[in-house]
This record gives C-alpha cells, structure tokens and sequence, in this order.
C-alpha cells in the first residue's frame, strides 16, 4: 500500500462509527478503514453525518459539498468513497484503480453476500451482539431463488461463532446443528461434537449422542478434545490456580479455548 502523507490537521472531535465502535480522527484513518473494511460501506457511515464531520472538522467543505450532491443524487457508493481517497491521494495511481474495482464488484454482489460479510467483519471487530442481529436478519429473509443451502449453512456456521463467544454455547449447538442438518458437514458435525460436553450435563450429554445416532467413536474423540480444552487450560501457566479462578475468568477461558477450537 503506498500512503501519502496529507498536512490536513486531525479533527478535534472524531468521527465514530457506531457499527464497529472506533473513532476516526483524520481523513487518512477514514480512508485506511475504508480500503480495509469494504463491506462495511453501506449507509451506516456513507451518509450526512460524515459529509458534515468533513466539512467541519477537517475543514474541507469542498469535498463535503461533493459527497452531498452523491447523496442527493443516490449515487452509488462509489461516487462518495472515491472522492475521500482522492482528497489525500491516499493510494498511488495502480492502488486506486485495483480498489475501484473491488469496490464496485462489492456493490454488484448479492444483498445477502453483502450482508454475510457484513456480519462476518463485526465478528472481527469484536461486535457480536450486532453480528448475531445481521446473521438472523439475513437468514430470516432468505427465500427461494436466493444464494442456495451452502451459503445459508455457512452463515448459521459463523453465527455460532458470534453466539460461542458471547458464552452462548447451547445456541451455537443449535446454529450448528442446523447448518449439519442442511449440508452434512463432517466439519460442522464434528465442532457440534465438540461442543456437546462443554454445556451438557453428563446424563443429558449421553442421550442426545444416543438421539442422534452418533458415531460413538467419533463422539468420544470430540469428547476427548473438550475435555483436553479444559485440562490444558488448568494447567496452563497463567491458570496454575484454575479451581480458584471466579467463575467470569474460568468461562472467559473456556470461552477463549472454544472459539480458537472452532475457528471456521
């Protein structure tokens, strides 16, 4: 990435993007998040509130009145995100070309791929309450002629991400298997596996292997796997004490060996 320093000052009151909870203090960090963060473009940020941020705290009203005609005129978003990068020649001249392109592809693709990624960059971002709320609304209005049972089933796969790290373990059992049930994934089927013995109590844990007609040898090899989870967390160096651990830090930890284990 070639970057090109602007003598535009720093706001004095930054720019907060609310969906990813950060603050933007200049129009290279604008343009930075932007290139990083293409399918978060959408009208939560590329509206009136930054063309107003720009004309008034970076003091560049010739910009800002430039993003306000793309508004007025509901301009795709190419024509508001452009004119920021131009602003500071932010990239060099092949670099911007390359993110013309992404960018307008981005805006071609399916609402519901859109959507998706959407939600799969406030995973990232740590934002998983609003995750979780893009993931049901895309699933929920999914129909017919759509993007097909592999896309659907991917999404209810990271969903249980988002709800696994939020403790949220039984519903991501649930995302889980009903993702399995559409595809047949051994992969989704085996972290459904793993994840059993981490919320079940042991009598339950048994009945619904029995209920599903699982692999007992699999079962007990996903079994072992929690279980080695939970006995490398306690004897790990920083949790030499885990049975003294208060019960937030002692499931942080499990929390935080689970969403590593299960990583899509």
């Amino acid at each position: 990435m070639g970057y090109y320093l602007c003598e535009i000052p720093r706001a004095k009151h930054p720019y907060y993007i609310e969906s990813v909870g950060i603050h933007i203090w200049s129009i290279e960090e604008l343009c930075y998040y932007m290139k990083e963060n293409v399918y978060l473009l959408d009208e939560t940020i590329l509206g009136e509130n930054l063309a107003q941020w720009i004309k008034e705290e970076l003091h560049l009203p010739a910009l800002a009145k430039t993003l306000a005609h793309a508004l007025e005129a509901g301009a795709p978003a190419t024509d508001f995100v452009l004119p920021i990068f131009r602003e500071c020649a932010y990239l060099s001249e092949p670099e911007f070309s390359y993110f013309k392109e992404e960018l307008a592809q981005v805006q071609i693709e399916p609402r519901d791929v859109r959507k998706k990624m959407k939600a799969d960059y406030l995973v990232h971002y740590g934002m998983y309450v609003r995750a979780i709320e893009e993931y049901e609304n895309l699933l929920r209005k999914r129909g017919k002629g759509r993007l097909g049972t592999q896309f659907y089933a991917a999404v209810l796969e990271n969903m249980a991400t988002a709800y696994a790290h939020l403790f949220r373990f039984e519903d991501a059992a649930d995302c889980l298997w009903e993702s399995y049930h559409a595809l047949r994934s051994r992969k989704v089927y085996e972290k459904y596996l793993r994840l059993l013995p981490l919320f079940l109590p042991e009598e339950r844990y048994r009945e619904r292997i029995v209920q599903i007609k699982a692999d007992r040898d699999l079962a007990a090899a996903m079994k072992a796997d929690a279980e080695t989870i939970l006995r490398e967390g306690r004897e790990s160096a920083y949790a030499k004490e885990w049975d003294a651990l208060p019960e937030k830090e002692l499931l942080a930890k499990l929390k935080s060996d689970y969403v590593q284990c299960t990583k899509t």
